[in-house]
């Protein structure tokens, strides 16, 4: 009895020294890597400009007025207003071309000229980064949404048409490159919302019986543009 009452007890300490070894092992592996090796960094979302430049990818209208995909240009401003989330402002342009139609012409002779054109875009809203405020391994990707103007400041055209001054909305992902010191990299992929609206002149019929558009429903349509760029962040008052 003595000696089975002496195994239960090495047996109970042996269990227990490998469990009191076990239980902060597994504890170590669910937290990840030693501080020193952890991919994780953190960072705190301060004030930032960047200066950035890439593709806008106007997507063609119902009447082909809008303007042609081109490169754009411009400048954006970021500030930390807590946790993984920063509002930004942000203003772009974009110079291209467009057709000019004259709607009472035959469609063989509709378009007479491609103007040049320069597509304005200022937005604001929020960005909120998917890693709180923390990169992995130097990286911080985010999601956005925000809402502006777009225009191209010209007058009405001799068809009549004008794109004017538009409200737009837009959602987007970013990417940021983020090294302990110095500029910063960011890639971003914005996609735009905004509105045509077209005039009478557009529907009514020239002598070959065709006219631009047919159907008056879409005298008003909604097209996305998506404006992909690549930009060099510089961090402000660190």
């Amino acid at each position: 009895m003595r000696l089975m009452r002496a195994l239960r007890i090495r047996s109970a300490v042996a269990l227990a020294a490998v469990v009191s070894f076990s239980v902060p092992a597994v504890m170590r592996a669910q937290i990840g890597h030693p501080p020193d090796r952890s991919p994780y960094e953190d960072f705190k979302i301060g004030q930032s400009v960047t200066v950035m430049g890439g593709w806008l990818s106007v997507k063609r209208d119902l009447a082909d007025v809008a303007p042609q995909p081109s490169w754009l240009a411009g400048l954006r401003y970021d500030i930390g207003v807590g946790g993984p989330a920063s509002l930004f402002v942000r203003y772009m342009a974009s110079p291209s071309e467009r057709n000019l139609l004259v709607p009472t012409n035959t469609k063989a002779t509709r378009i007479i000229s491609t103007p040049s054109v320069t597509t304005h875009l200022i937005d604001g809203g929020l960005d909120l980064s998917l890693t709180g405020r923390k990169t992995w391994r130097h990286l911080m990707p985010s999601t956005n949404v925000g809402f502006g103007l777009v225009s191209d400041f010209a007058k009405a055209d001799t068809g009549a048409y004008q794109f004017g001054t538009k409200f737009s909305f837009n959602y987007g992902f970013s990417l940021r490159y983020l090294p302990r010191r110095g500029p910063q990299l960011r890639l971003d992929a914005t996609n735009y919302f905004w509105q045509y609206q077209y005039p009478d002149r557009y529907f009514v019929k020239a002598a070959d019986t065709t006219s631009i558009l047919t159907d008056t429903r879409n005298r008003e349509a909604w097209r996305s543009n998506w404006a992909l760029t690549a930009g060099v962040t510089f961090p402000l008052f660190r």
